[in-house]
């Protein structure tokens, strides 16, 4: 019986009217009063159900005499109820995935408040990067002491591990604290042009994108492909333009 109720569940019917369907597939043709005695179920719970399931044809009403009965349909309507159910989901499956692509498209945004927060990022970015990847940062940190106090103890192991690549922006006075990387490029904002000393960071790593508020310890992640992709192109137009003055 337990089975029965399984599987019948999955085709919409809740327990108590997998119970009626049953009990009306066992003894056939039966009045209300019949029903309640043998399943227990109360009268005005029968009375809501039996119409739910004569309209999901699952049973029928018959009139004999001047009796109300009701029979169940032939177990083998429910093949039928099942192809029409397969046909209904075939019909709005394309309308599900338009909807399901339209979601994807909407940023997704996490806003944080505490110093884990800021761990997180790093963690982030060493975890869902593929061994290879590049990911892009700008630095307006006053203490890169301070700054570094956050990343996670493994963060450099597993961002070596995957040799990761990174292209930086910072201030003059941040990179002479930095020592050199070959798997780090770096261009600096002149001191003439501002002292950048926000204590802010950007970082573009995937579809994301992360800002760092150390003044607050507050965090921001931004996922969508567009925006990444949008804050990609102003860092690489701007570390360019950095790139060709030091050049010169």
């Amino acid at each position: 019986m337990k089975r029965y109720i399984r599987v019948l569940k999955k085709l919409g019917l809740k327990e108590k009217e997998v119970q009626i369907y049953l009990d009306l597939v066992e003894f056939g043709a039966s009045s209300i009063t019949d029903i309640l005695e043998r399943t227990w179920l109360h009268r005005p719970e029968a009375y809501r159900l039996i119409p739910l399931l004569i309209e999901e044809w699952f049973i029928i009403e018959l009139k004999k005499s001047k009796r109300r009965l009701f029979e169940a349909e032939s177990p083998e309507k429910l093949l039928w109820l099942l192809e029409n159910l397969e046909n209904d989901l075939q019909n709005i499956i394309p309308d599900l995935i338009s909807m399901h692509s339209n979601a994807m498209k909407r940023p997704n945004v996490k806003y944080q408040e505490w110093k884990k927060s800021i761990s997180y990022i790093f963690s982030d970015i060493v975890n869902t990067l593929s061994k290879w990847d590049i990911f892009y940062r700008v630095s307006s940190e006053k203490d890169v002491e301070k700054a570094n106090s956050y990343i996670p103890k493994d963060y450099r192991e597993k961002r070596d591990k995957k040799h990761l690549e990174r292209y930086v922006i910072m201030s003059e006075t941040t990179s002479a604290a930095k020592k050199p990387r070959l798997e780090r490029e770096m261009v600096t904002i002149p001191p003439e042009l501002d002292e950048f000393t926000d204590n802010v960071q950007m970082i573009i790593y995937g579809n994301k994108v992360a800002f760092i508020d150390f003044n607050s310890e507050a965090s921001i992640i931004i996922e969508n492909a567009f925006i990444a992709g949008f804050q990609l192109k102003l860092f690489k137009m701007l570390y360019g333009s950095l790139k060709k003055k030091d050049n010169i």
